[in-house]
């Protein structure tokens, strides 16, 4: 076998060059790639641009365009990572027997490059090689959740796909001695390969998959909705009383002739039948936009929030509050746009779930299973403390606009939709509601609002991250998502981003992201779980049909089913240390002696097996834990439950290590009399002698 070019029908006398083996030490850098119909070389393989157009090809490929120029000179990794992409490339158009039947001209040569290009743009954001890919859990999951995320059907899907299969096959080339990598490990070669198949199914179907929010952002989102709503609560009585006041009286809000009547017009439509004197005989009276604020203690909140100069001020600031409600219930339960707009004004309800205790969850309607206007019976959805609070400010924004159109002493009706809209003098023709429901939260230029109160501004490490989980988009060439602008905000982002990252709930860096969607995944876990009294509820519509694969259920699923997998296999399957703990020394054993269930012995497996409620794990500070459920023992504690003989402990040296020096800092705080130090003391010794010295010994 000889490594020929095979993009050209036939041998031409300017052809490159050919070899018959592939050295250890790699390709020759002096081999050439290119001649021009005059023989003249014009590429060769230390080059950075190959230039195939003298054979057909319309366009050089240039290999360290996934280099930013910005970023200076390519570091060392950089440099490994081109020449890395580069033999991909070249075994790709040179060797001769991997085709199987796949088209391998020139096109696909000129196409390969912008998935090759992604992955070392990964690569190098994780520090590692491509060779060192195979390896990295952080990279597999990178790769399939880019994969699973690729917009526009992801036309190198196929391209990838074979690809992938040119690298497991050229492992086992005999001519080939130098280091290919896989990028993907071989036992995880058909769930990848399953994946990709299945974007490019996508792609027929014309379904274009949401972009992650990066987890920056996310938590910025969160921290700043609840930061707004947390200085206005205290401060929403006082705006429902103004409210009462200004719309039952002409002269509140008055500087002049004009804004008198638009105060009477505003007056007569809550109070139609009342009569109120004309403007020339009241001059004296009306009270200024600032002595209503000051006479209603808002004067602070108005100079640190807002300057409500006039009146419609207050009306779009209610409007700005009611869409950081929105955001919050997006975000901490995944529902969709047409079914928080339908959210009840008491959506509130609780439930038990086994191991689970007490779980909030809040109640709608899925409008898209009806066929004549109205919505379906009730169903639930997660949801954690701070989807409760947004509820919460919520249901007294609703009052501020009841307010706005029925007098102070209209009582509020039980059958009351939870976002009311600003005007409601009218009934709504849906049916489900006899008042109107606001639209205005679910419009684009609200969106983009929130987004810029929230400052939601895109920056590097966004990008990066993107590049990371999403890789396959072609975030350069899309300038809404460029460096500086604002995130372009969108309901249905949060759908999927809720579910990727409370399943990554212990994966993720970002502190804000990690606290507030740990608790949301256990309540999660326990709702969507089979066996819950809210589980078939949940999974079946108003007609009692399965809900489709699009609902935030699914997704958590399959995000959880792949997370656990993968830190389960990464941290206990081929932990190179001991296994300590009940549950932990089973698996060491089972190691051992090469007794390891089937559910272990791939990732693929294990997501299966963890989609099954065969296996679940979860990670600890002293190691991981197969426990299912939530833990009725694990509180906020110095000393953890997890060292003394729990049965579905997992434990671990090094962890077990940190958790003593942790510990030993701990003692200092304490005086040695008193209990805590005596039990931090009797922790640290159980744990030195049961697990810590043996592990010395036998090393």
């Amino acid at each position: 076998m000889d490594f020929d070019f095979r993009c050209i029908d036939e041998k031409l006398d300017y052809s490159p060059d050919s070899t018959g083996e592939i050295k250890s030490t790699g390709i020759d850098p002096e081999f050439v790639i290119a001649r021009n119909t005059e023989r003249k070389v014009i590429s060769r393989f230390k080059d950075d641009s190959w230039d195939y157009t003298p054979y057909g090809a319309l366009s050089k490929i240039w290999f360290d365009s996934w280099w930013s120029s910005e970023k200076g000179p390519m570091d060392g990794l950089a440099r490994t990572l081109t020449d890395e992409i580069k033999t991909l490339h070249w075994l790709s158009g040179f060797e001769t027997t991997s085709n199987a039947g796949r088209s391998r001209g020139l096109a696909y040569l000129a196409g390969i490059i912008q998935p090759l290009r992604a992955i070392a743009k990964m690569c190098h954001l994780l520090g590692i090689s491509l060779a060192e890919a195979e390896h990295s859990p952080h990279f597999q999951v990178g790769l399939r959740t880019s994969i699973a995320n690729a917009r526009e059907g992801f036309k190198d899907s196929i391209r990838l796909d074979g690809l992938l299969k040119d690298l497991n096959y050229w492992q086992g080339v005999e001519k080939i001695t130098c280091n290919v990598p896989r990028i993907v490990p071989e036992a995880d070669l058909s769930d990848v390969l399953a994946l990709c198949k299945k974007s490019h199914n996508r792609k027929l179907e014309r379904r274009d998959p949401t972009p992650l929010v990066p987890t920056r952002l996310f938590g910025k989102l969160i921290g700043g909705a609840l930061a707004q709503m947390e200085a206005a609560q205290p401060y929403l009585p006082r705006l429902e009383a103004l409210i009462q006041a200004v719309y039952a009286d002409p002269l509140l809000w008055v500087c002049d002739s004009h804004s008198y009547m638009v105060g009477l017009k505003r007056v007569k439509r809550v109070y139609p039948d009342k009569v109120f004197p004309a403007w020339s005989k009241r001059a004296n009276e009306p009270t200024s936009p600032e002595g209503v604020l000051a006479r209603f203690g808002l004067t602070d909140y108005a100079e640190q929030h807002m300057q409500f100069e006039d009146f419609r001020d207050i009306e779009e600031h209610i409007s700005h509050l009611q869409g950081l409600c929105v955001l919050l219930i997006h975000a901490f339960t995944g529902m969709r746009t047409s079914e928080v707009r339908v959210m009840p004004h008491e959506p509130v309800v609780h439930g038990f779930a086994k191991g689970f205790g007490d779980l909030p969850v809040v109640v709608s309607h899925l409008k898209k299973f009806t066929d004549k206007g109205n919505y379906s019976k009730p169903l639930v959805w997660a949801t954690a403390e701070q989807g409760l609070y947004a509820v919460k400010i919520a249901q007294q924004i609703a009052r501020l606009n009841w307010f706005r159109n029925r007098p102070a002493d209209a009582p509020l009706p039980s059958n009351l939709p939870l976002f009311i809209a600003p005007r409601i003098n009218r009934i709504d023709n849906r049916g489900h509601y006899p008042i109107p429901i606001a639209t205005r939260i679910s419009e684009t230029s609200n969106w983009r609002s929130l987004a810029a109160s929230l400052e939601l501004v895109i920056e590097d490490e966004d990008m990066e991250e993107l590049a990371v989980f999403d890789a396959f988009r072609g975030w350069d060439e899309k300038p809404e998502f460029a460096v500086g602008k604002l995130w372009p905000l969108a309901s249905h982002q949060l759908r999927r981003s809720v579910a990727v990252y409370a399943s990554r709930s212990g994966m993720v860096s970002l502190p804000t992201l990690k606290t507030h969607f740990k608790h949301l995944s256990e309540v999660m876990t326990a709702v969507y779980a089979e066996g819950c009294s809210f589980a078939e509820n949940f999974l079946m519509d108003g007609e009692g049909k399965p809900i489709d694969d699009g609902s935030v259920l699914f997704n958590f699923r399959e995000s959880v089913a792949f997370n656990v997998s993968v830190r389960f296999h990464e941290q206990v399957i081929e932990s190179q240390t001991p296994l300590y703990g009940p549950r932990g020394a089973e698996f060491q054993r089972a190691k051992e002696s090469g007794a390891l269930p089937k559910m272990f012995e791939s990732r693929e497996e294990t997501q299966k097996a963890v989609k099954q409620g065969k296996l679940a794990y979860k990670e600890t500070p002293v190691g991981g834990c197969a426990l299912k459920g939530s833990c009725p023992h694990f509180a906020v504690d110095v000393v953890l439950p997890c060292t003394s003989d729990c049965k579905d402990a997992i434990l671990m040296p090094e962890k077990l290590k940190t958790y003593v020096d942790s510990l030993q800092y701990e003692m200092e705080a304490h005086s040695p009399n008193s209990r805590p130090y005596k039990l931090i003391a009797a922790e640290i010794d159980h744990v030195t002698k049961t697990y810590l010295e043996p592990e010395e010994m036998d090393a």
